[in-house]
């Protein structure tokens, strides 16, 4: 007899027993879920198995067990146990549903689907399984499937807020922004203190050009939950779209005040070594510029010995688990920011005023696909500038496994001359960037001993990178830029498939199926890589110097939305 076939026996003799044993189990079983419901785990458990014992295979049975095991996150093991009452219930909708909580909750997208629509067979008006089947196809980008889902769900409950939210969500990756602010606006008349509503209306708001509206949605997302630091950085890039960089930077500050620590425990368990070198180096640069005064050398020792004790200990390693014994040291200055160089407007702007711009949109718009490089962007002046803030600020708090450090407009990245930039960037090339408005910004900082910015694409429609790190300290003059693939991210990818680490062998995979070229743009001080967004795209081999200065530092803007041409 296969596994299967005996599950099932032995659910049939749970149904046939007798009835006192159905009265005990029964008894055991309500017992158990007050136990479960009071957080009393170890008593309901308890109950559980014993109602267990008495019938083996009791489909219940299992099935709770099986919720009790997702409660502690003992995810495999609830699948198992779910599965196993199925096979004694197979037309249960309630275990089907709960099996696709349990597979989603596990990251299982596809078996989590297969269980929702499973349920849904059973009894077509499951709400919850169409609104939860409707999150999963979301998640996955697959848009018109989720829509239909969520829109049946709505057909049965059209009081649901949350449902209304995320089929907004869904029209708006869609570009459906009509739709999708006429489902956020119902998400609120539902439910007036919804903040994901008002948050994602003031987004879909800023596509249609209503920037005005746009503040007003997400100043009452902020009344709902103040200093959101989503909320903030959106507010952020609604003043800079109206022209206001003095209330943009004072946005983006509040996120960046928000994020870091103030003094008292770090709450890491874990460090990057390479943070703890770069932090080192930057606070030793800071001390001999007199940025800061020589207090600050203990930090520099404790930040050394930091490393040098993580390196011992984990040689191949570049995040380390840290004893918070360990991190006393480091604690008062660490994630603060110690200093941020000036960064203003240069009042007669900041490109290069000898740029070819009708050559350089010809080379752009003339090719397939769509990539072009600028020699000599900015003014020296506005190099140097940004050059000295991104030595000396210590903003760089976003650190990676591949050894680069990154800063972004939330992080205290954004400058006054950043903004102008961005701007001036817009304006003086309009064929290429046509309405797109700046949505996003930062600063890699490369650790020349490490691999770099692995494969991904972008979620905007224009990207700009550029490079300021002298060319003396790149060591091979042919690479250390960018490689380009000639390959857009497939429209049915979402952000996490095309922007993430974690998934670079499908990408592999698939640009080579693709049969994918690529553009190698090599290293140059000053240079800017414009390309379509939606490129796959990589750093180039880095072999720079290994010095605090020689630090490889790139800068990308991002124009727009994927969606958008």
């Amino acid at each position: 007899m296969n596994r299967s076939n005996r599950r099932r026996q032995e659910s049939r003799q749970a149904k046939t027993g007798s009835s006192a044993d159905s009265f005990a189990v029964h008894t055991l079983l309500d017992q158990g879920k007050r136990h479960h419901q009071a957080g009393q785990l170890a008593e309901a458990e308890r109950n559980y198995q014993l109602a267990l014992n008495m019938v083996p295979g009791h489909p219940e049975a299992l099935h709770l067990l099986g919720l009790l095991a997702y409660r502690v996150g003992s995810y495999d093991h609830a699948i198992e146990l779910i599965t196993q009452a199925i096979d004694g219930t197979p037309n249960s909708p309630l275990y089907w549903f709960n099996l696709g909580v349990v597979t989603q909750r596990a990251g299982k997208s596809e078996e989590a689907i297969r269980a929702y629509e499973r349920a849904i067979a059973l009894n077509p008006k499951y709400v919850d399984a169409l609104i939860n089947l409707g999150n999963v196809l979301k998640d996955l980008h697959r848009l018109d499937t989720a829509i239909e889902t969520y829109r049946k769900a709505l057909a049965l409950n059209p009081a649901h807020a949350d449902t209304h939210n995320n089929l907004g969500v869904a029209l708006k990756e869609q570009n459906a922004l009509r739709e999708a602010i006429a489902s956020y606006r119902e998400a609120i008349r539902l439910k007036p203190a919804h903040f994901e509503a008002w948050n994602n209306l003031g987004l879909a708001l800023m596509e249609t050009g209503a920037s005005d509206e746009a503040i007003a949605s997400f100043q009452q997302a902020l009344s709902i939950v103040p200093n959101s630091s989503k909320t903030l950085y959106n507010l952020g890039i609604a003043a800079m779209w109206n022209g206001d960089h003095t209330g943009a930077i004072a946005r983006f500050s509040q996120v960046a005040t928000a994020k870091h620590h103030h003094g008292g425990p770090i709450q890491e368990t874990a460090l990057f070594r390479s943070r703890l070198k770069h932090d080192a180096e930057q606070t030793r640069l800071l001390i001999e510029r007199g940025r800061l005064d020589a207090s600050h050398r203990s930090y520099v020792d404790a930040l050394e010995r930091l490393e040098i004790a993580l390196a011992a200990a984990y040689p191949t390693r570049n995040r380390c688990p840290v004893d918070p014994a360990a991190l006393t040291a480091i604690a008062p200055s660490f994630n603060q920011f110690l200093y941020r160089a000036p960064c203003e407007r240069l009042a007669d702007g900041a490109l290069n005023p000898q740029l070819d711009i009708q050559a350089i949109e010809a080379r752009y718009l003339g090719q397939q696909p769509e990539v072009t490089s600028i020699d000599q962007l900015l003014k020296p002046e506005a190099l140097t500038a940004l050059r000295t803030f991104c030595l000396e600020s210590t903003i760089w708090k976003k650190d990676y496994e591949n050894g680069y450090l990154g800063a972004f407009l939330g992080d205290g990245f954004a400058t006054p001359l950043l903004l102008q930039i961005a701007e001036e960037l817009r304006r003086a090339f309009p064929g290429i960037f046509k309405d797109h408005r700046l949505t996003q910004a930062w600063a890699f900082k490369q650790d020349s001993a490490r691999r770099g910015l692995s494969i991904h694409a972008d979620a905007a429609a224009v990207n700009v990178n550029f490079w300021i790190t002298p060319d003396e300290a790149n060591l091979n003059p042919e690479k250390g830029g960018l490689v380009v693939y000639d390959k857009e991210a497939p429209a049915d990818w979402n952000f996490a498939a095309y922007n993430s680490e974690q998934n670079k062998p499908k990408i592999l995979e698939w640009l080579t199926q693709a049969g994918a070229q690529t553009i190698r743009v090599p290293y140059r001080a000053n240079r800017a890589v414009v390309f379509n967004s939606d490129l796959f795209h990589e750093t180039d081999d880095v072999t720079f110097r290994d010095d605090y200065l020689s630090r490889r530092i790139n800068i990308t803007l991002l124009y727009g939305y994927r969606h958008q041409a």
